[in-house]
């Protein structure tokens, strides 16, 4: 079973501000219980193959980054939840006026397991959406 999710949002901060947000290290000043664990490099520098985990259990995921383009405001990770799924996860920003930012986030899954259809199924597009939003309200919520 696979799913593609996808949802835009605007942040209220320039792009030079907003699109580092969405690096494993900007996540940790923003997303609650965010805290990766760097394997390489250990400094948690965003680059192309870059690895790092998070979570724990049968949540446990291992992360690398595919495509690492800052020149235009990119980035795209591939996810592994081994007891339930994998995705892609693409961010793609662009400037909206001289202190906006508008992000396309898009999620392709692939269940792996009974879990990962679970998982599936119980996310629909409106959930998606919802969690993406709460995104923009977290952001803001740094000050």
């Amino acid at each position: 079973m696979q799913k593609i999710y996808s949802h835009e949002i605007t942040v209220e901060r320039p792009i030079d501000e907003a699109f580092p947000l969405f690096t494993p290290k900007g996540e940790e000043a923003w997303v609650p219980g965010w805290t990766p664990t760097y394997i390489d490099p250990d400094n948690g520098d965003t680059r192309e193959e870059m690895l790092f985990t998070t979570g724990e259990g049968e949540e446990a995921t291992f992360w690398t980054c595919l495509k690492w383009q800052p020149q235009t405001w990119h980035v795209r990770y591939l996810r592994l939840t081994p007891a339930s799924r994998v995705s892609f996860v693409d961010v793609q920003c662009r400037p909206d006026g001289a202190g906006r930012t508008h992000v396309r986030v898009a999620y392709e899954t692939q269940a792996l397991t009974r879990s990962g259809q679970a998982y599936i199924f119980d996310l629909s597009d409106s959930g998606f959406a919802d969690m993406i939003n709460e995104w923009t309200s977290l952001i803001e919520g740094m000050g």
